[in-house]
């Protein structure tokens, strides 16, 4: 009898070493590093595929965590009639509204196939691939300037890839920048720099992304900055 309740003692710390190791291992897991959360929604329609290409594009390029809502209607006050087209900074501001009261590391892309303008210099209504804040929580993409004058279904990923890249490098704190086939190289009015990009940040701009928007748990991310 004793030699039994011997056994079942020493089985019972056996196991409870095991459980207390297992917790230590997990307890030493490093958590997944990311630079933001970015919500992805579509503004009307846009090609399923290419989300899924830009969600794709945005977690390798920037090592983000990406988040997938339902389609989301074309608000009415952002509807330019003098050229029937929707203005990309009222869209803009939609779409910070969608991410309101989120955590401060939470990004927001909409990406729509209408046609999108800004004003630019002198320029009051430009048509653009698309805007995003630089600094800030918002950027949108729209396919009808990227497709418009191809059928290429490679050609056409690319250039929405390259774009959504670009938009969020904004929201990132990215400036335009000059460095060769950089994804951050201003269009200039012109597809040539998007076809020619790498896909993404050179070196100066990737020094000045992991300053502006670095790697950090993705608890800190989600959860923000502590109260004091």
């Amino acid at each position: 009898m004793s030699s039994l309740l011997a056994m079942l003692c020493a089985a019972a710390l056996a196991a409870g070493s095991a459980g207390e190791a297992r917790g230590d291992v997990a307890a030493n897991v490093p958590q997944t590093q990311i630079r933001a959360v970015v919500v992805l929604v579509v503004l009307g329609d846009f090609p399923a595929e290419l989300v899924d290409d830009v969600a794709a594009a945005l977690r390798e390029t920037y090592q983000v965590e990406v988040q997938r809502r339902s389609p989301i209607a074309l608000p009415k006050s952002a509807w330019y009639a003098p050229r029937k087209r929707y203005r990309a900074d009222a869209l803009l501001e939609h779409l910070r509204a969608q991410v309101a009261g989120t955590p401060p590391g939470t990004r927001i892309l909409g990406l729509t196939s209408v046609d999108i303008s800004t004003s630019k210099g002198k320029i009051a209504d430009w048509g653009v691939f698309g805007l995003g804040e630089l600094g800030g929580t918002a950027a949108v993409v729209s396919g009808h300037r990227l497709w418009r004058k191809t059928k290429d279904p490679a050609k056409i990923a690319w250039r929405v890839t390259n774009t959504a890249v670009h938009e969020v490098g904004h929201v990132l704190g990215l400036d335009h920048c000059g460095e060769p086939r950089c994804v951050m190289l201003d269009a200039e009015g012109g597809i040539e720099n998007t076809d020619d990009s790498t896909g993404g940040p050179g070196p100066s701009c990737t020094a000045l992304l992991d300053a502006r928007a670095p790697l950090r748990p993705r608890g800190a991310v989600v959860r923000g900055p502590s109260a004091h």
